[in-house]
Protein backbone atom coordinates (compact mmCIF):
# COMPACT_ATOMS: atom_id res chain seq x y z
CA UNK A 1 0.00 0.00 0.00
CA UNK A 2 2.37 2.82 0.68
CA UNK A 3 4.53 2.07 -2.48
CA UNK A 4 1.57 2.24 -4.79
CA UNK A 5 0.39 5.71 -2.53
CA UNK A 6 3.79 7.00 -3.12
CA UNK A 7 3.49 6.34 -7.09
CA UNK A 8 -0.09 7.85 -6.91
CA UNK A 9 1.33 11.18 -5.31
CA UNK A 10 4.28 11.07 -7.73
CA UNK A 11 1.97 11.57 -10.58
CA UNK A 12 0.33 14.03 -8.64
CA UNK A 13 2.59 16.61 -8.62
CA UNK A 14 3.72 15.71 -11.72
CA UNK A 15 0.21 16.15 -13.02
CA UNK A 16 -0.07 19.74 -10.69
CA UNK A 17 3.38 20.90 -12.46
CA UNK A 18 2.13 20.45 -15.87
CA UNK A 19 -1.19 22.28 -15.01
CA UNK A 20 0.96 25.35 -13.43
CA UNK A 21 2.24 25.84 -17.02
CA UNK A 22 -1.34 27.56 -17.77
CA UNK A 23 -1.46 29.53 -14.58
CA UNK A 24 1.51 31.97 -14.83
CA UNK A 25 -0.74 35.00 -14.46
CA UNK A 26 -1.81 33.42 -11.07
CA UNK A 27 1.52 35.49 -9.82
CA UNK A 28 -0.10 39.21 -10.04
CA UNK A 29 -3.53 37.70 -8.55
CA UNK A 30 -1.41 36.75 -5.57
CA UNK A 31 0.76 40.05 -5.62
CA UNK A 32 -1.59 41.67 -5.28
CA UNK A 33 -2.91 40.26 -1.78
CA UNK A 34 0.45 41.80 -0.23
CA UNK A 35 -0.35 43.78 3.05
CA UNK A 36 3.57 44.04 4.61
CA UNK A 37 7.00 43.73 2.62
CA UNK A 38 10.05 41.94 3.88
CA UNK A 39 13.35 41.92 2.31
CA UNK A 40 15.77 38.90 3.85
CA UNK A 41 19.33 37.89 2.71
CA UNK A 42 18.41 34.32 1.63
CA UNK A 43 15.71 31.68 1.53
CA UNK A 44 12.94 31.74 4.35
CA UNK A 45 9.09 30.90 4.59
CA UNK A 46 10.54 27.27 3.33
CA UNK A 47 6.97 25.24 3.27
CA UNK A 48 9.62 22.32 5.11
CA UNK A 49 9.32 24.29 8.19
CA UNK A 50 5.19 24.86 7.55
CA UNK A 51 3.76 24.16 11.12
CA UNK A 52 6.75 25.31 13.14
CA UNK A 53 7.68 28.37 14.70
CA UNK A 54 10.58 28.81 12.11
CA UNK A 55 8.16 29.30 9.26
CA UNK A 56 6.41 32.65 10.43
CA UNK A 57 9.56 33.80 12.60
CA UNK A 58 12.79 33.66 9.83
CA UNK A 59 15.74 33.96 12.04
CA UNK A 60 17.84 37.03 11.44
CA UNK A 61 21.15 36.74 9.61
CA UNK A 62 23.25 34.44 11.48
CA UNK A 63 26.73 35.40 9.90
CA UNK A 64 27.52 38.56 11.46
CA UNK A 65 30.58 39.71 8.86
CA UNK A 66 30.47 39.31 5.52
CA UNK A 67 29.77 41.08 1.84
CA UNK A 68 26.93 43.77 1.72
CA UNK A 69 24.51 42.42 -1.08
CA UNK A 70 22.97 45.08 -3.44
CA UNK A 71 19.20 45.03 -2.63
CA UNK A 72 18.18 43.09 -5.75
CA UNK A 73 20.16 40.16 -4.40
CA UNK A 74 17.63 39.68 -1.74
CA UNK A 75 14.39 37.89 -1.22
CA UNK A 76 11.60 39.79 -1.18
CA UNK A 77 8.79 38.44 0.72
CA UNK A 78 5.36 39.88 0.56
CA UNK A 79 2.80 39.03 3.51
CA UNK A 80 -1.27 38.99 3.21
CA UNK A 81 -3.11 40.44 6.03
CA UNK A 82 -3.49 37.09 8.36
CA UNK A 83 0.36 37.60 8.09
CA UNK A 84 0.71 34.46 5.83
CA UNK A 85 3.33 34.82 2.89
CA UNK A 86 1.43 35.11 0.08
CA UNK A 87 3.87 36.21 -2.71
CA UNK A 88 8.18 35.95 -2.96
CA UNK A 89 10.37 37.27 -5.64
CA UNK A 90 14.44 36.70 -5.93
CA UNK A 91 17.27 36.56 -8.32
CA UNK A 92 20.27 37.34 -10.19
CA UNK A 93 20.80 40.65 -10.91
CA UNK A 94 23.90 40.00 -12.49
CA UNK A 95 22.81 37.30 -14.69
CA UNK A 96 19.26 39.06 -14.83
CA UNK A 97 17.53 35.79 -13.95
CA UNK A 98 14.61 36.24 -12.08
CA UNK A 99 12.10 33.68 -9.93
CA UNK A 100 8.77 34.46 -8.35
CA UNK A 101 6.53 32.77 -6.17
CA UNK A 102 3.02 32.91 -4.70
CA UNK A 103 1.88 30.64 -1.86
CA UNK A 104 -1.93 29.13 -1.28
CA UNK A 105 -3.49 27.40 1.86
CA UNK A 106 -6.88 24.99 1.69
CA UNK A 107 -8.20 22.89 4.44
CA UNK A 108 -6.45 20.06 3.37
CA UNK A 109 -3.48 21.55 1.85
CA UNK A 110 -0.76 23.75 1.35
CA UNK A 111 1.26 24.81 -1.80
CA UNK A 112 4.14 26.76 -3.29
CA UNK A 113 4.94 27.30 -6.85
CA UNK A 114 7.41 29.09 -8.19
CA UNK A 115 8.28 30.52 -11.91
CA UNK A 116 10.85 31.30 -13.67
CA UNK A 117 9.79 34.48 -14.90
CA UNK A 118 11.89 34.86 -18.48
CA UNK A 119 10.76 31.32 -19.78
CA UNK A 120 7.64 31.34 -17.38
CA UNK A 121 8.05 27.61 -16.48
CA UNK A 122 7.11 26.57 -13.16
CA UNK A 123 10.40 25.92 -11.41
CA UNK A 124 9.53 24.29 -8.33
CA UNK A 125 6.37 23.01 -6.32
CA UNK A 126 6.11 22.03 -2.78
CA UNK A 127 2.55 20.77 -1.09
CA UNK A 128 1.40 19.54 2.27
CA UNK A 129 -1.12 17.36 2.25
CA UNK A 130 -3.26 17.04 5.50
CA UNK A 131 -6.09 14.97 6.74
CA UNK A 132 -10.04 16.17 8.10
CA UNK A 133 -7.89 16.94 11.42
CA UNK A 134 -5.44 18.95 10.35
CA UNK A 135 -2.74 16.21 10.99
CA UNK A 136 0.14 16.64 7.97
CA UNK A 137 0.25 12.84 6.21
CA UNK A 138 2.19 13.47 2.86
CA UNK A 139 4.75 16.27 1.66
CA UNK A 140 5.18 16.50 -2.42
CA UNK A 141 8.05 18.57 -3.82
CA UNK A 142 9.30 18.84 -7.71
CA UNK A 143 11.96 20.88 -8.65
CA UNK A 144 13.13 21.59 -12.89
CA UNK A 145 17.15 21.29 -12.62
CA UNK A 146 18.50 24.68 -13.38
CA UNK A 147 15.28 25.95 -12.32
CA UNK A 148 13.90 26.75 -15.61
CA UNK A 149 16.68 28.90 -17.23
CA UNK A 150 17.19 27.87 -21.18
CA UNK A 151 17.15 30.41 -24.15
CA UNK A 152 16.14 27.31 -26.10
CA UNK A 153 12.31 27.67 -24.52
CA UNK A 154 11.98 31.14 -25.79
CA UNK A 155 9.87 30.68 -28.67
CA UNK A 156 8.41 26.92 -27.12
CA UNK A 157 4.51 26.68 -26.31
CA UNK A 158 3.28 25.52 -22.83
CA UNK A 159 3.00 21.74 -24.03
CA UNK A 160 6.49 22.00 -25.97
CA UNK A 161 8.27 23.10 -22.66
CA UNK A 162 7.00 20.09 -20.64
CA UNK A 163 7.84 17.56 -23.69
CA UNK A 164 11.21 18.79 -23.75
CA UNK A 165 11.53 19.25 -19.14
CA UNK A 166 10.41 15.10 -19.31
CA UNK A 167 12.15 13.80 -21.91
CA UNK A 168 15.36 14.22 -20.78
CA UNK A 169 16.03 11.63 -17.55
CA UNK A 170 18.07 14.49 -15.98
CA UNK A 171 15.71 17.62 -15.81
CA UNK A 172 13.82 17.04 -12.33
CA UNK A 173 14.22 16.47 -8.84
CA UNK A 174 11.05 15.00 -7.26
CA UNK A 175 10.53 14.36 -3.62
CA UNK A 176 7.63 12.43 -1.81
CA UNK A 177 6.95 11.51 1.94
CA UNK A 178 3.77 9.48 3.43
CA UNK A 179 3.38 9.64 7.18
CA UNK A 180 3.22 7.51 10.00
CA UNK A 181 1.45 8.75 12.75
CA UNK A 182 1.15 7.51 16.17
CA UNK A 183 -0.25 9.11 19.23
CA UNK A 184 -0.33 12.76 16.65
CA UNK A 185 3.14 12.99 15.61
CA UNK A 186 5.14 11.21 12.76
CA UNK A 187 7.38 8.64 13.68
CA UNK A 188 8.63 7.62 9.79
CA UNK A 189 8.07 9.01 6.48
CA UNK A 190 7.74 6.02 3.36
CA UNK A 191 9.68 7.86 1.28
CA UNK A 192 10.92 8.23 -3.17
CA UNK A 193 12.85 10.44 -4.57
CA UNK A 194 13.94 11.25 -7.85
CA UNK A 195 17.50 12.53 -8.32
CA UNK A 196 19.16 13.60 -11.99
CA UNK A 197 21.39 11.02 -12.72
CA UNK A 198 20.99 8.61 -10.30
CA UNK A 199 17.45 7.84 -10.73
CA UNK A 200 14.17 6.58 -9.00
CA UNK A 201 15.30 6.22 -4.89
CA UNK A 202 13.29 4.97 -1.86
CA UNK A 203 14.34 5.39 1.47
CA UNK A 204 12.54 6.20 4.72
CA UNK A 205 12.72 9.14 7.33
CA UNK A 206 12.69 8.31 10.86
CA UNK A 207 11.92 11.02 13.75
CA UNK A 208 13.24 11.03 17.32
CA UNK A 209 12.16 13.66 19.60
CA UNK A 210 13.38 15.44 22.67
CA UNK A 211 12.72 14.51 26.58
CA UNK A 212 10.62 17.50 25.52
CA UNK A 213 8.53 16.19 22.71
CA UNK A 214 10.36 18.66 20.54
CA UNK A 215 11.38 16.70 17.15
CA UNK A 216 15.23 16.20 17.70
CA UNK A 217 16.15 14.72 14.36
CA UNK A 218 14.75 13.03 11.16
CA UNK A 219 17.54 10.58 10.28
CA UNK A 220 17.42 9.23 6.53
CA UNK A 221 17.68 5.06 6.01
CA UNK A 222 18.28 3.51 2.70
CA UNK A 223 17.32 0.44 1.18
CA UNK A 224 20.94 -0.44 1.62
CA UNK A 225 21.21 0.03 5.09
CA UNK A 226 23.13 3.32 4.97
CA UNK A 227 21.52 6.21 6.77
CA UNK A 228 22.49 10.23 6.83
CA UNK A 229 21.09 12.79 9.47
CA UNK A 230 18.46 14.88 7.13
CA UNK A 231 17.90 17.21 10.27
CA UNK A 232 19.05 18.40 13.90
CA UNK A 233 17.18 20.56 16.07
CA UNK A 234 18.75 24.26 15.82
CA UNK A 235 21.19 25.20 18.38
CA UNK A 236 20.06 28.09 20.35
CA UNK A 237 21.93 31.04 20.14
CA UNK A 238 24.43 29.88 17.59
CA UNK A 239 27.35 31.46 17.25
CA UNK A 240 28.35 30.35 13.42
CA UNK A 241 31.84 30.66 13.39
CA UNK A 242 32.69 28.36 16.51
CA UNK A 243 30.35 26.36 14.42
CA UNK A 244 32.49 26.10 11.86
CA UNK A 245 35.33 25.55 13.80
CA UNK A 246 33.88 22.24 15.53
CA UNK A 247 32.75 20.86 12.09
CA UNK A 248 36.58 21.63 10.66
CA UNK A 249 38.11 20.09 13.47
CA UNK A 250 36.21 16.82 13.72
CA UNK A 251 35.91 16.26 9.96
CA UNK A 252 39.60 16.09 9.75
CA UNK A 253 39.77 13.88 12.74
CA UNK A 254 37.49 11.41 10.52
CA UNK A 255 39.47 11.97 7.43
CA UNK A 256 42.30 10.64 9.41
CA UNK A 257 40.70 7.67 10.55
CA UNK A 258 39.42 7.24 7.04
CA UNK A 259 43.03 6.89 5.83
CA UNK A 260 43.82 4.36 8.47
CA UNK A 261 41.31 2.45 8.02
CA UNK A 262 41.95 1.94 4.59
CA UNK A 263 45.66 1.48 4.92
CA UNK A 264 46.74 3.99 2.33
CA UNK A 265 49.82 3.78 0.59
CA UNK A 266 52.33 6.13 2.54
CA UNK A 267 54.28 8.67 3.27
CA UNK A 268 51.89 10.57 1.35
CA UNK A 269 52.69 13.39 -0.44
CA UNK A 270 49.09 15.03 -1.33
CA UNK A 271 45.67 14.44 0.22
CA UNK A 272 42.86 15.80 -2.18
CA UNK A 273 39.52 16.55 -0.72
CA UNK A 274 37.06 17.09 -3.76
CA UNK A 275 33.87 18.13 -3.10
CA UNK A 276 30.60 20.36 -5.03
CA UNK A 277 30.07 23.78 -4.51
CA UNK A 278 26.65 24.45 -3.43
CA UNK A 279 25.95 20.62 -3.72
CA UNK A 280 28.16 18.66 -1.57
CA UNK A 281 30.60 19.31 1.18
CA UNK A 282 31.65 16.14 2.64
CA UNK A 283 34.61 15.51 0.51
CA UNK A 284 35.82 12.57 -1.06
CA UNK A 285 39.28 11.64 -0.89
CA UNK A 286 42.06 10.56 -3.32
CA UNK A 287 45.40 10.33 -1.52
CA UNK A 288 48.52 10.45 -3.45
CA UNK A 289 51.62 8.32 -1.92
CA UNK A 290 55.14 9.96 -2.22
CA UNK A 291 56.65 6.93 -4.77
CA UNK A 292 53.37 8.12 -6.91
CA UNK A 293 54.17 11.71 -7.23
CA UNK A 294 57.79 10.69 -7.46
CA UNK A 295 57.55 8.18 -10.28
CA UNK A 296 55.41 10.57 -12.44
CA UNK A 297 58.08 13.17 -11.77
CA UNK A 298 60.72 11.00 -12.92
CA UNK A 299 58.84 9.39 -15.81
CA UNK A 300 58.57 12.74 -16.87
CA UNK A 301 61.26 15.23 -16.38
CA UNK A 302 60.65 19.36 -17.17
CA UNK A 303 57.69 18.59 -18.31
CA UNK A 304 54.01 19.88 -17.20
CA UNK A 305 52.81 17.80 -15.35
CA UNK A 306 49.65 19.57 -13.49
CA UNK A 307 47.26 17.22 -15.18
CA UNK A 308 49.20 13.84 -13.96
CA UNK A 309 49.85 15.25 -10.49
CA UNK A 310 46.41 16.37 -9.29
CA UNK A 311 44.09 15.44 -11.83
CA UNK A 312 44.96 11.86 -13.25
CA UNK A 313 44.56 9.38 -10.28
CA UNK A 314 41.01 9.78 -9.58
CA UNK A 315 40.95 7.29 -12.67
CA UNK A 316 43.60 4.63 -11.50
CA UNK A 317 42.42 4.96 -7.26
CA UNK A 318 38.74 5.67 -6.75
CA UNK A 319 37.84 7.96 -4.16
CA UNK A 320 37.49 7.04 -0.87
CA UNK A 321 34.14 8.60 1.39
CA UNK A 322 34.49 9.75 4.52
CA UNK A 323 32.82 8.17 7.42
CA UNK A 324 29.83 10.89 8.96
CA UNK A 325 29.12 10.04 12.00
CA UNK A 326 31.66 11.65 14.21
CA UNK A 327 30.65 15.23 12.45
CA UNK A 328 26.92 14.55 11.27
CA UNK A 329 25.63 16.34 13.92
CA UNK A 330 27.05 19.74 13.77
CA UNK A 331 27.56 19.69 9.89
CA UNK A 332 24.16 19.15 9.33
CA UNK A 333 23.18 21.89 11.50
CA UNK A 334 25.87 24.25 9.42
CA UNK A 335 24.61 22.87 5.85
CA UNK A 336 20.64 24.29 6.66
CA UNK A 337 22.16 27.54 7.77
CA UNK A 338 24.61 27.85 4.78
CA UNK A 339 21.67 26.88 2.27
CA UNK A 340 18.78 28.89 3.99
CA UNK A 341 21.34 31.86 4.02
CA UNK A 342 22.69 31.04 0.34
CA UNK A 343 26.14 31.24 1.89
CA UNK A 344 27.89 28.49 -0.37
CA UNK A 345 31.31 30.16 0.40
CA UNK A 346 30.96 29.44 3.87
CA UNK A 347 30.88 25.73 3.42
CA UNK A 348 34.10 26.21 0.42
CA UNK A 349 35.51 28.18 3.57
CA UNK A 350 34.88 25.18 5.87
CA UNK A 351 36.55 22.98 3.94
CA UNK A 352 39.49 25.25 3.42
CA UNK A 353 39.78 25.35 7.63
CA UNK A 354 39.66 20.64 7.17
CA UNK A 355 42.50 21.47 4.40
CA UNK A 356 44.51 24.08 6.86
CA UNK A 357 44.75 21.44 9.82
CA UNK A 358 45.46 18.18 8.17
CA UNK A 359 48.33 20.24 6.58
CA UNK A 360 49.80 22.27 9.05
CA UNK A 361 49.24 18.88 11.81
CA UNK A 362 50.73 16.32 8.99
CA UNK A 363 47.78 14.32 10.17
CA UNK A 364 47.86 14.70 12.98
CA UNK A 365 51.17 12.88 13.14
CA UNK A 366 48.81 9.55 13.11
CA UNK A 367 50.32 8.64 9.30
CA UNK A 368 53.43 9.11 7.52
CA UNK A 369 53.74 12.13 5.34
CA UNK A 370 56.35 14.27 3.35
CA UNK A 371 57.43 17.58 4.14
CA UNK A 372 55.80 19.06 1.48
CA UNK A 373 52.40 17.26 2.36
CA UNK A 374 49.23 19.33 1.59
CA UNK A 375 45.95 18.45 1.63
CA UNK A 376 43.50 20.70 -0.26
CA UNK A 377 39.90 21.01 -0.99
CA UNK A 378 39.25 22.21 -4.29
CA UNK A 379 35.98 21.90 -6.94
CA UNK A 380 37.93 21.55 -10.30
CA UNK A 381 34.81 22.66 -11.83
CA UNK A 382 34.69 25.74 -10.05
CA UNK A 383 38.70 26.51 -8.38
CA UNK A 384 40.87 25.29 -11.47
CA UNK A 385 42.03 28.92 -12.01
CA UNK A 386 42.55 29.83 -8.27
CA UNK A 387 44.31 26.52 -7.32
CA UNK A 388 47.44 27.89 -5.65
CA UNK A 389 45.12 30.75 -3.75
CA UNK A 390 43.34 27.57 -2.94
CA UNK A 391 46.63 25.55 -1.70
CA UNK A 392 47.84 28.74 0.15
CA UNK A 393 44.60 28.68 2.32
CA UNK A 394 44.77 25.19 2.80
CA UNK A 395 48.48 25.32 4.63
CA UNK A 396 50.83 24.48 2.01
CA UNK A 397 53.62 27.41 2.28
CA UNK A 398 55.55 29.40 -0.27
CA UNK A 399 58.39 27.30 -0.40
CA UNK A 400 56.40 24.53 -1.47
CA UNK A 401 54.60 25.72 -4.29
CA UNK A 402 57.71 27.03 -5.50
CA UNK A 403 59.52 23.93 -4.99
CA UNK A 404 56.08 22.30 -6.93
CA UNK A 405 56.65 24.96 -9.74
CA UNK A 406 60.34 24.05 -10.37
CA UNK A 407 59.34 20.95 -10.93
CA UNK A 408 56.81 21.31 -13.31
CA UNK A 409 53.68 20.54 -10.97
CA UNK A 410 52.09 23.35 -11.18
Amino acid sequence: MPQMYLDLLKQNILSRWKQAFVEFDLLQEFKSKIATEKYIPGYRYDLDDYGTPAFLQPDEKVFPVGNVRELGDYHFYGLAEDGMPCYTSYGKPANNVFWAGYYSYGKEWVEYIEYNLETQIPSGIKRIRFDENGQKIAYQSLMVNGRGIGEEYADMTAEEKVSSIVSYEHSLFCNIEQYEIIDGRIVKADCLGIVPGVGEIKYENLYRYGDDGILDEIRMVYESGENELAYVRPVANLDIQSLMNTVAESMAVAIVDTLEEQEVETPLSLLELNYHYADTYIPSLSPRSVAVTRQISRQHPDEDIFDLIFLATELDHAYLEVNREKFERPFTQLIKIISKEEKWEMGSLMLRKVGHILTTTKLFGRIPVSEEFTAYAVDWGAEMEDFEDVLRECGATGATIAAWKERGWL
